[in-house]
């Protein structure tokens, strides 16, 4: 296989990494992925992590281009931000180096940062997204929405990256879930878990009224009402998250009233995030990651000149 990958991309987050193999083209001929985020690297062996991961890849020594948490500050090396605003099609002449791997060329994407003078917020990895779009479909204009432990809220005009926010909705969820007074009325930690759409339906419509209360109050409320059996352990956890996910939409479209947002993520995050959009009256247009992010490392690539231009 080794003679057919002319690019290998990876997404290397904090607890997970995706890799693909891709050829001349850009489509993906080999993909896997795993939980050697940068978490789990022993004693920054990052080179030694990526090795194990793509061993089978680099008999040709093709170039390796990174985007996500790899280049924060926790990660291999930091690859400084560009503030907004950002020509997402000039990613590519901004890459990080990575010396000494083997001879093969190894760049990591930067991230971006939208930063004033009593305000700053970052992302990495979703600029990649975007362009995915981008290149997929030439959708230069439009509001952004990147669901996950960290979800994004962006503005992009003309192939420019504006303006965005970012949402601890995730990340929230997995603590309350888990710890603290609320985790006792959840169900055990180990136990499968389910999806009560009734339950997410209430935790949306009570966090995304107009006249709803602050997130903290309503958060409480997932006790209270576990106390009075109006919520049970099955459906604790959807009404959570819909109090979260309704909490998020709310703000985010009081900063951006759009009618219509374009959606990227995993199938299942997407799904979530479509019925709460339904209460709002929005309509997403979804895009899984998965499809859009490898040939948008490939086209930052090839702007990089790590791969011949003329591939397409």
């Amino acid at each position: 296989m080794s003679g057919k990958i002319a690019c290998i991309a990876l997404d290397w987050g904090t607890s997970n990494r995706r890799g693909w193999a891709l050829d001349a083209g850009g489509h993906v001929v080999d993909a896997r992925s795993d939980d050697q985020g940068l978490i789990a690297v022993t004693d920054r062996d990052f080179a030694g992590s990526l090795r194990r991961f793509v061993a089978d890849w680099l008999g040709g020594r093709p170039p390796v281009i990174m985007a996500g948490m790899i280049g924060s500050r926790l990660g291999w090396r930091e690859a400084a931000y560009l503030e907004t605003p950002v020509d997402l099609t000039q990613l590519g002449l901004h890459l990080t180096v990575i010396e000494d791997f083997d001879d093969v060329p190894v760049r990591i994407v930067p991230g971006v940062a939208r930063v004033t003078e009593d305000s700053a917020d970052v992302m990495r990895g979703e600029e990649c997204q975007m362009l995915g779009a981008l290149l997929a479909r030439g959708q230069r204009d439009g509001v952004f929405l990147l669901p996950g432990t960290h979800a994004k809220w962006a503005l992009l005009e003309n192939g420019i990256l504006t303006d965005f926010r970012t949402y601890m909705t995730g990340e929230l969820f997995g603590h309350l879930r888990n710890s603290g007074s609320l985790s006792q009325v959840m169900p055990p930690m180990d136990a499968p878990e389910t999806f009560d759409a009734d339950a997410f339906d209430r935790g949306v419509t009570r966090a995304g009224a107009p006249d709803a209360p602050g997130i903290t109050h309503l958060l409480f409320g997932v006790r209270s009402l576990s106390l009075f059996s109006k919520l049970t352990p099955a459906t604790a956890p959807s009404y959570l998250s819909g109090l979260l996910v309704g909490a998020e939409m709310r703000d985010a479209l009081r900063w951006t009233p759009a009618r219509q947002v374009t959606a990227i993520g995993s199938a299942k995050l997407l799904e979530t995030y479509a019925r709460a959009a339904a209460y709002f009256k929005i309509t997403l247009d979804r895009l899984e990651s998965d499809d859009i992010l490898p040939p948008a490392l490939f086209g930052i690539a090839r702007e990089a000149g790590l791969v011949a231009k003329t591939a397409a």
